[in-house]
């Protein structure tokens, strides 16, 4: 029988073991960062419990793998919006002709109308996400949501932006 002080010393020891074990689950060093993080939270409750362990890399191993797993399945819940995003990135580019010059900026307005249409979370999701090139995390903490949320409004903020466009489809 092991103490939790054992947990937390095997969880220091192997912490880069743990890091490769979810970055090969997740396919993200950024997520398996998260989520090894969220392990050690889920020992220090442990601790705190007084949770008896016999064999704290299991215990951990397993712990990492549960959480690698719902971060999967949250993932596979989140359906991407089919959109051109170089469509959006194209409107307003410079051009000499005139006419090009008129529908860039008829484009814009109608971009305009649906970014102001959005309630108010939304757009700002949208302009920190495109225009400040915050991180779905940097957003969510600054909004006070959930990262999944945040890209569930950029999503909605896509699809208004591609709907107002005259040769877009959502």
């Amino acid at each position: 029988m092991l103490s939790t002080d054992h947990l937390l010393e095997a969880y220091l020891a192997n912490r880069p073991r743990f890091v490769s074990l979810a970055t090969s689950m997740v396919g993200c060093t950024a997520y398996a960062e998260d989520i090894v993080q969220d392990a050690f939270i889920q020992v220090a409750t442990a601790k705190k419990q007084g949770v008896v362990v016999f064999n704290p890399l299991a215990y951990l191993t397993t712990i990492i793998r549960r959480l690698a797993f719902d971060h999967m399945r949250a993932a596979r819940r989140l359906v991407p919006t089919q959109i051109d995003h170089a469509l959006l990135a194209d409107t307003g580019a410079c051009s000499f002709c005139p006419e090009t010059q008129a529908g860039h900026r008829q484009e814009l307005a109608s971009i305009a109308r649906a970014l102001a249409a959005l309630p108010p979370r939304t757009r700002r999701a949208f302009e920190m996400y495109r225009i400040g090139g915050y991180t779905l995390h940097e957003i969510a903490s600054v909004l006070d949501v959930s990262a999944p949320r945040v890209h569930k409004l950029i999503q909605i903020a896509l699809v208004a932006c591609a709907t107002a466009l005259p040769d877009a489809e959502p």
